[in-house]
């Protein structure tokens, strides 16, 4: 695999990752018996969550990760970082296929992941570090608007 099909590997990945949790964050939001005091919140929650699926967004996140972390298509971190985000898109899409529960509350463990996605992000965050001020700040509103979900 080249370094540039790897690149859109992780492009790809990073995609599916940010749909996939928008679609949870909307389903636990949509929780009214356990989460009626976020009501207010929704609307911000909601427009950050689809600005974050926005592809140029995608991109410049996937461009700011791989620069600072120097992968190439031998690099174990991009692959594994792949993984990572494969594998959670995959969990949030069974959990979501689930039957909903008869009362519309969100399961444990779509609560659960909403916690693997926040640290997720996170790990982009700490990845990309300071060098890319806008890429930081739309990912640390999207991990705050997981947070919010979360609580």
């Amino acid at each position: 695999m080249t370094d540039d099909d790897q690149f859109e590997s992780f492009k790809t990945a990073l995609s599916a990752f940010m749909r996939q949790t928008h679609a949870l964050v909307d389903r636990v939001l949509s929780d009214e018996t356990h989460k009626s005091h976020l009501a207010p919140l929704v609307p911000w929650v909601s427009e950050v969550m689809s600005a974050s699926m926005e592809t140029e967004l995608v991109e410049q996140v996937a461009l700011a990760y791989w620069s600072r972390m120097g992968m190439t298509s031998t690099s174990t971190p991009a692959r594994l970082k792949i993984l990572e985000l494969d594998g959670l898109s995959a969990a949030i899409s069974q959990s979501l296929s689930l039957a909903a529960a008869p009362d519309g509350t969100a399961s444990f463990a779509q609560t659960h992941l909403l916690g693997v996605c926040s640290l997720t992000v996170g790990s982009l965050l700490d990845a990309i570090g300071d060098m890319f001020p806008l890429v930081r700040g739309l990912l640390r509103s999207t991990q705050d608007a997981i947070d919010v979900a979360r609580s």
